[in-house]
């Protein structure tokens, strides 16, 4: 008897920006894919509207059957996340899913950053680590044949994702990956030196109801702006209203060197966090840099404090410089993660 063909859905939902793709499966083979359909929504209601026309566009036949749903935000026990970025901040519910069209018993609610997890994951299936969408930023000079597989996935961007991939063997030799997201980026960040000491200073002098900044507060599309008008005031210069997005973009090209040191202190802030995460998880697969972010600024991160910040460690530096690092250029990796997981979890 012929199996069914089954719809499966991946969504990724941003602040702004939400992404969704469909794929139709049959016997463990993709036959079809949709477009990555994409939409500005900031509630409820587009939401539902969203979900329903695009798979009503992809497939009017079908129903959805696994279905993984990645947030920008802290999923609480796999049932609420709280979209900061949306109107009113409102919750979003596991049965607001449901209400969706998608099932009980095969819809995955997880955070944006375990979907980044599942596309690694994906990539790695398909070797392509690595590969023009995955390539080497730092490798040491004698790789480690350690028994530990673990991976970190890093997305310094909008907000500071992260995430690390676990592997544990059955009795049967069976790997298991497991996917951990982390909200490790909202704890306090310590000052460098006297001049990132001097632009704590000025952040906080503007904050309300805080004693300290987090490493979010600095690897963030505000945190690069808050960072680059102290800048200009420690300097004595104007300020100005530029987004983050120009002030990367200036970074880049270097036609402002306000805004290229401002990026150095964006990836120095983000090169101390990933070194404090290997030394907890001790990735010897490799440690991913993914996201938008990381796609427009690869040519700066080389150049960057980012790999110095990392491996800057007195005691540890010996064990630090054994991770390889790799720089992911592949821009639907949270849509393919959300669709792997599809086909491999559910």
């Amino acid at each position: 008897m012929k199996n069914e063909n089954k719809l499966n859905v991946s969504i990724d939902i941003g602040g702004t920006h939400s992404r969704l793709q469909c794929e139709v499966v049959c016997d463990d083979k993709i036959l079809s894919r949709s477009v990555e359909y994409i939409r500005n929504i900031g509630d409820k209601d587009s939401l539902k509207r969203f979900v329903k026309e695009s798979i009503s566009d992809f497939s009017p036949e079908l129903q959805p059957s696994n279905c993984v749903v990645g947030f920008a935000g802290a999923v609480i026990d796999r049932r609420k996340v709280s979209l900061t970025n949306w109107k009113n901040r409102p919750a979003i519910y596991f049965e607001d899913l449901v209400d969706c069209g998608f099932s009980e018993r095969s819809t995955l609610m997880v955070n944006d950053m375990e979907l980044a997890a599942y596309g690694i994951l994906d990539m790695d299936d398909k070797k392509l680590i690595p590969s023009k969408q995955c390539y080497i930023l730092y490798k040491p000079e004698k790789v480690s044949a350690n028994h530990l597989k673990n991976k970190l996935v890093i997305a310094p961007g909008t907000g500071f994702g992260t995430s690390s991939i676990v592997e544990s063997k059955t009795r049967s030799e069976e790997i298991i990956s497991n996917v951990i997201s982390s909200e490790i980026q909202h704890i306090q960040i310590p000052d460098f030196d006297a001049k990132h000491r001097k632009i704590i200073e000025i952040v906080l002098a503007k904050m309300e109801n805080s004693n300290f900044l987090s490493y979010e507060d600095f690897v963030s599309g505000k945190g690069l702006e808050d960072t680059y008008k102290a800048l200009l005031q420690i300097e004595g210069k104007e300020t100005n209203e530029k987004t983050a997005e120009d002030i990367a973009g200036d970074a880049v090209t270097n036609s402002d060197p306000i805004a290229k040191e401002a990026l150095e202190v964006f990836y120095r802030c983000t090169g101390r966090l990933v070194q404090a995460m290997c030394l907890v998880i001790q990735p010897y697969e490799g440690v991913f840099l993914c996201g938008a972010s990381t796609i427009n600024n690869s040519s700066f991160i080389s150049r960057s404090g980012f790999m110095r910040e990392l491996h800057n460690s007195k005691v540890r530096k010996q064990l630090l410089i054994r991770f390889l690092v790799y720089i992911v250029t592949k821009p639907d990796i949270n849509i393919a993660g959300g669709l792997w997981a599809c086909r491999n979890i559910l």
